[in-house]
């Protein structure tokens, strides 16, 4: 059935990766396919009566990773597509990545698009602030978009420093479901309608086991405000614009590994500060059955309440991760409680290899309880959902 629902371009798409993947591994320095079965399921019928969608959705994705390198010059490549039985908005396709990139001594340039990541927390990545979050894959804003760029850095002795010029801005793309209690609109808005891309720059060093970064970010926040206009029957993502001083650092003890995301900035002609401060300690007493055990604690904090890019503003986050040493099957399990109106979320995830070729991922995303103070949360109460797909990966 699934097969009869697939479009032609994703089938078409398929069935080029195969035929061509013998070809390209021979012109190419690396090639990695990830073609998956994927399936979506809401506990619950949505409460936005404009909205109309099933409560289960089969799908299919397909993820492609290359590189190649010429001379000086390395091409590293990433192209995503996905396909979705219910939901038109999750049928896109995105470059996460394509760049070229050099180096000449201690400096480097690279041009295109990339996904980066900044930051080392677990539940909220406060400074990962440089690509558009790709919610249709993940509410926690941990999958990105690709984002064009330019970049320069130097290489030092313990670190490297890089500046980074954004010169487009990608809006995001929301899905019918989870639903935020009215429609999004398809028309964006802007604050002073600037719509940039931005600068950046950030500098990462280490010393012993102290490794840390400085970073700064002006442009369009990436993540937008849902305003509901008066009169209006949807909400409209509205974009403002930021300036951010960033700061992320990670200490490594013999027992404790200590973590801190900081961010500083303007919005809206007013200072704000956010903090992400944790500890993630390892359990070595089941080293016969479990492996890699992790467990975390961190506490999110951001003054601008209400306009914060995610729902953590004054929360708790507990969780741990851990790897069953026989069979390669990892879970990790979150947790979150708001000090400031007791609302919980919890997440819980789960992988396991099935051989060299396939693995099984599941997730599971519930609002435990929410207030109507915990605007982010008590939108999205009655959205709790399972996915599952399996992978094969070659």
């Amino acid at each position: 059935m699934l097969m009869r629902l697939l479009p032609r371009f994703i089938l078409g798409l398929l069935l080029a990766i195969g035929c061509t993947s013998v070809v390209a591994q021979s012109l190419l320095d690396s090639l990695n396919i990830d073609i998956a079965a994927t399936s979506r399921y809401y506990f619950e019928s949505t409460h936005t009566p404009e909205t109309i969608i099933d409560d289960l959705a089969y799908g299919a994705r397909g993820e492609l990773q290359a590189s190649h390198r010429f001379g000086m010059v390395k091409l590293d490549a990433k192209l995503f597509a996905n396909w979705d039985s219910a939901d038109d908005h999750r049928r896109y396709t995105d470059i996460r990545q394509a760049k070229l990139s050099g180096r000449w001594g201690n400096f480097s340039v690279a041009a295109g698009v990339d996904t980066f990541f900044w930051g080392v927390s677990e539940s909220i990545n406060l400074v990962n602030v440089i690509n558009q979050s790709d919610i249709r894959e993940s509410l926690d804003n941990k999958v990105k978009q690709g984002q064009t760029f330019a970049s320069l850095s130097y290489r030092l002795d313990a670190g490297e420093v890089g500046l980074y010029f954004l010169p487009v801005f990608s809006a995001r793309e929301f899905p019918l479901r989870p639903a935020y209690g009215l429609p999004i609109s398809d028309v964006d808005r802007y604050e002073d309608n600037d719509k940039n891309g931005g600068i950046a720059a950030r500098g990462l060093f280490y010393v012993d086991e102290f490794e840390f970064a400085l970073g700064y970010f002006s442009g369009t926040r990436r993540d937008p405000l849902l305003v509901r206009y008066p009169q209006a029957s949807e909400l409209t993502p509205f974009y403002i614009q930021t300036e951010n001083l960033l700061f992320d650092a990670v200490y490594l003890s013999d027992s404790l590994t200590y973590k801190w995301e900081f961010k500083t900035g303007r919005e809206l002609g007013s200072g704000f500060v956010a903090s992400n401060i944790g500890l993630e300690y390892p359990i070595y007493a089941l080293e016969g059955s479990l492996q890699d055990l992790v467990v975390i604690a961190e506490y999110v904090f951001d003054d601008r309440g209400e306009r914060a890019e995610s729902h953590g503003d004054n929360d708790l986050f507990l969780g741990a991760k851990f790897e069953f040493a026989e069979n390669a099957a990892q879970v990790r399990l979150l947790y979150s409680y708001d000090w400031g109106n007791s609302s919980q979320y919890a997440e819980l995830s789960y992988q396991y290899r099935l051989n060299d070729y396939l693995r099984i991922k599941a997730k599971v995303m519930g609002v435990l309880s929410a207030t109507e103070e915990a605007k982010r949360l008590y939108a999205l109460k009655s959205e709790e959902f399972a996915k599952f797909s399996i992978h094969y990966a070659f």
